[in-house]
């Protein structure tokens, strides 16, 4: 067996793979926990005397334990005998980061470069430690099979329980019914050691009162609606005007009800700091997310993961996008939008957002995959609509799974295609795109992305940023041609940009007011006005309990119609976020490409896409509303909110880099 401590069992029981640090808060109770784990440990292996008022040296010789011996050393060089509770906030969190390190050689944690710790993938696959030949379980089970199986624990578990339950593991951990179980258990073992009465008489003096204690906080306001419908009504349109008046009227947190769900709101620049700093430790997204998971039919979607493998997943979209050729990158865009912008010309009339949607999945498809995808385009598109309308679950369940299930095999066609032309490359130097990095993932660790979650893993960047894209195309080029004198300074900034008809030796740099177009029009129009979660324990929040296991939304959004950080917010205008005004830099400002460990990881490759095709539309083509439009912008709020199907451009001319400072010309 091998020869873990009670130190090594306490940071295993409060390692959490959801975060990948401790789950206690604040980490005063961790520390102090931890600290009484290693006198508790001494004290057992006969080198220490714990007494209610002194700690005494009765060995001195080493144990051979780099987490121990250093403790062991401080207390025999004392000249007096000390308090316990001298010796616990002496100590403290110091032997955490040595734990944690001693478990990643044993190959029981592992560690990923951002510093986080994690259950190595075969102790959380098989519940025991690797080289434990005895088959002694790990250490959670032990104490779950105690706490809600009703087993004899021993001794050494007996006293690992009553520290964990004296600094709240169990409150973090358990649902309030569980809890109550547990407490129930935790009063029929034994009496706990005096270093657990130490630790909780520290913690009464040093922490608030415990969060579960309901009658110590203000009721969370509640928003009126109607019967059975609740808020639905109004948060089925354009939802950030509603979550404006909700800040407005009731605040930073208010709780909202649609049929079968009540959801805690947290708004404005106070929920948005509070994501900022928190969200890893008190909010989870994967219980909002799994709707969408099983449409997909794979826990590796990026938006819907947490812990270690989401980690993992994020590190490796992260160097294929380091590793690409971004300057060959737009070549081939700017490529795509003169072909598709030469197609429109041939209609007369195009759909703005499927114009817009069609341009941009041919995009994603050569930046992640490095084919043409144009023969996929509408299985792509039936796709992401079918994950969001899971994601929503306001259809019935026939509905959306007959929906599903047709779109799902049209994608698997296009991945089957893919992997048949990038396969032969993964380990070699060609150009490395997404698929390459997924297909190269599963050789090496199959258990990480099976079989059967490549197709997802694959087709996923589609969904994340095709639509964003789209979106904000169709609303941005609506806004300028809404606008003689914008379209005039933009047609300005295109043209010069672009003196010919490719990309410039320096690359979009002179494209400041077109990304500033791009960036209002994400301001009013954001794409993620509220990021959905659960809340992983129970947190305070301006003064208010939000309860373990509530539904949230951060309605981060709400930040971008703040008269604290914007001049007029409800206008369009692009020149606050150019100087010397930069109001969009001010901290906090600006959340469109969300916030936390969940932010947008394909942000630049989205901006350089929406500034490079606005340009392109700008530079090499005459463009119109259709007359039959006025200057109001209509949209749709379902399955997103996207420019109405209504919404229609004209191509009326064709410019080439002669005509592109003169007046337009006709298309040859």
């Amino acid at each position: 067996m091998l020869g873990l401590s009670l130190v090594d069992d306490f940071c295993l029981l409060t390692l959490d793979d959801t975060t990948g640090s401790f789950c206690l808060h604040p980490g005063q109770a961790h520390d102090l926990g931890l600290a009484a784990a290693v006198l508790l440990e001494l004290s057992w292996s006969g080198r220490i005397d714990v007494q209610s008022d002194c700690v005494s040296i009765v060995d001195a010789s080493p144990l051979g334990d780099s987490v121990l011996d250093p403790v062991l050393a401080q207390i025999a060089s004392a000249k007096d005998p000390e308090p316990p509770e001298c010796w616990i906030g002496r100590i403290g969190g110091e032997a955490a980061r040595p734990t944690l390190d001693r478990l990643v050689k044993l190959g029981i944690a592992e560690q990923v470069p951002d510093g986080l710790y994690f259950h190595a993938p075969a102790v959380e696959r098989s519940r025991r430690y690797p080289g434990d030949t005895l088959g002694v379980d790990e250490v959670r089970t032990r104490v779950m099979r105690t706490l809600l199986g009703g087993e004899t624990p021993e001794a050494r578990d007996v006293a690992l329980i009553h520290l964990a339950e004296v600094c709240g593991v169990f409150d973090c951990m358990l649902e309030a019914p569980q809890r109550e179980q547990a407490r129930r258990s935790i009063e029929q073992l034994d009496s706990p050691h005096p270093l657990c009465e130490t630790v909780a008489r520290l913690l009464a003096a040093g922490t608030p009162a415990p969060l579960q204690d309901p009658g110590a906080h203000e009721p969370i306001p509640d928003v009126p609606g109607l019967p059975f419908l609740g808020n639905a009504i109004g948060l089925s349109g354009e939802i950030r005007p509603y979550l404006d008046k909700l800040y407005r009227e009731h605040g930073p947190i208010c709780r909202v009800r649609i049929p079968g769900k009540s959801i805690v709101v947290l708004s404005g620049k106070e929920g948005v700091e509070f994501a900022q700093r928190h969200a890893q430790t008190h909010m989870r997204n994967d219980i909002a997310f799994a709707p969408m998971s099983r449409a997909a039919q794979s826990g590796r979607l990026i938006i819907a993961g947490s812990g270690h493998d989401h980690i993992k997943l994020r590190r490796m979209v992260h160097d294929v996008i380091l590793g690409q050729d971004m300057e060959a990158n737009l070549r081939a865009m700017l490529r795509i939008a003169r072909e598709e912008i030469a197609r429109w010309h041939k209609m007369r009339s195009v759909s703005l957002y499927a114009a817009m949607q069609r341009l941009s999945i041919l995009q994603v498809g050569h930046a992640a995959f490095g084919i043409s995808v144009s023969e996929h385009v509408d299985s792509i598109r039936h796709w992401n609509d079918s994950l969001i309308i899971s994601m929503r679950g306001d259809r019935p369940n026939f509905m959306v799974e007959r929906r599903i299930r047709k779109s799902r095999r049209d994608v698997q066609q296009l991945f089957e295609r893919m992997q048949s032309e990038r396969r032969p490359l993964v380990g070699t130097q060609r150009t490395r795109y997404l698929i390459d990095a997924v297909l190269e993932a599963h050789r090496r660790q199959p258990e990480f992305i099976t079989e059967d979650e490549l197709v997802a893993a694959a087709i996923y960047p589609f969904f994340q940023s095709s639509d964003q894209i789209a979106c904000t195309l169709g609303f941005a080029l609506m806004f300028v041609l809404a606008d003689d004198d914008l379209l005039r300074r933009c047609r300005a900034e295109a043209d010069a940009a672009f003196p010919s008809n490719e990309i410039p030796a320096g690359g979009l740099s002179g494209l400041e007011l077109i990304r500033a177009v791009a960036a209002e029009t994400l301001r009013i129009h954001a794409q993620a006005p509220l990021m959905q979660r659960t809340a992983r324990i129970g947190f305070e929040f301006k003064g208010h309990l939000v309860p373990a296991g509530q539904p949230m939304w951060v309605a981060g959004a709400v930040v971008h119609g703040d008269t604290d950080y914007y001049r007029d917010p409800e206008k369009f205008d692009p020149d606050r976020h150019l100087p010397p005004r930069l109001e969009s830099q001010k901290p906090g400002a600006y959340v469109a490409f969300g916030v936390g460990a969940h932010a947008c990881l394909g942000r630049r490759y989205s901006e350089d896409a929406m500034a490079l095709n606005l340009a392109a539309m700008l530079r090499f083509a005459e463009l119109d509303r259709f007359p039959s439009q006025d200057h109001r912008i209509r949209l749709t709020s379902y399955p997103l909110i996207r420019p109405h199907r209504t919404c229609r451009i004209q191509v009326t001319g064709h410019r080439d880099a002669n005509e592109a400072s003169g007046p337009s010309g006709s298309a040859s």
